[in-house]
């Protein structure tokens, strides 16, 4: 008798959803949103920095849905011309009484906002500043053995300077992961251990290693066949 593996949720019912949302999420970085979504207890809220049209939005949305309904807090200015789009998104995913819009740039709303955060996604503003003032304002709220996750910590300057610093030299954060595309996702605690922060060190060269990588082929406008390309991410994943 053959067996086969189940396919994870993720690939039989998320990805078709977000498949035509506009965004710059890979597949990858969705799982691991819906995932870490699935994943909490409910011990605090989510809070998405950056929304746009709703695709990470829907990949946090469902994931809670699947674990526990934990709260998403979906924090962005929600302009007119792109927040119909959001709610159509949010609608069709079945996860509007989940989903709280704020209206508001994510600095401003820091200040009113008091819920304890068990999940925080961060993808607004990618200037230098603001990305460091989103950490300082964001992530003390979020309680320990919380996540937080950071998207665009590769080829963007300001998110990768911030999370360079912050995230994999500290001694706040454990079980540091690169997430194919240019995500970073890391648990908060009081104070790591040694071996926490060595294993921070590798994970930040893994990531460099392949930002420097992309990049040397980007500029020779060259493409990698899908075959190895699958394998590559594969392998990236398996390293961590």
């Amino acid at each position: 008798m053959t067996s086969t593996t189940p396919a994870k949720p993720f690939q039989t019912h998320v990805k078709s959803l977000i498949g035509d949302i506009p965004g710059w999420l890979t597949d990858e970085e969705g799982e691991a949103l819906y995932e870490l979504a699935r994943a909490c207890r409910g011990d605090g809220v989510i809070v998405e920095i950056g929304s746009w049209k709703g695709k990470s939005t829907v990949c946090l949305g469902l994931g809670s849905r699947a674990g526990r309904s934990v709260s998403v807090y979906a924090i962005d200015p929600h302009a007119d011309y792109r927040f119909g789009d959001f709610k159509t998104n949010v609608d069709r995913a079945g996860i509007a009484d989940l989903v709280c819009p704020i209206p508001s740039l994510s600095q401003a709303a820091a200040d009113a906002f008091d819920e304890p955060i068990e999940l925080l996604f961060v993808d607004g503003s990618h200037d230098y500043d603001l990305v460091l003032e989103d950490f300082e304002k964001w992530v003390p709220k979020v309680i320990d053995g919380g996540w937080v996750a950071f998207h665009d910590t590769t080829w963007t300057k300001g998110p990768r300077k911030v999370v360079g610093a912050a995230v994999y030299r500290s001694r706040r954060f454990k079980d540091v992961e690169f997430v194919v595309g240019s995500m970073t996702v890391a648990r908060k605690v009081e104070r790591n251990t040694l071996r926490d922060r060595a294993r921070n060190r590798y994970v930040l060269g893994v990531k460099t290693a392949f930002w420097l990588g992309s990049s040397a082929l980007k500029k020779q406008r060259r493409l990698l066949p899908r075959p190895v390309e699958r394998l590559g991410r594969r392998v990236l994943k398996a390293i961590q």
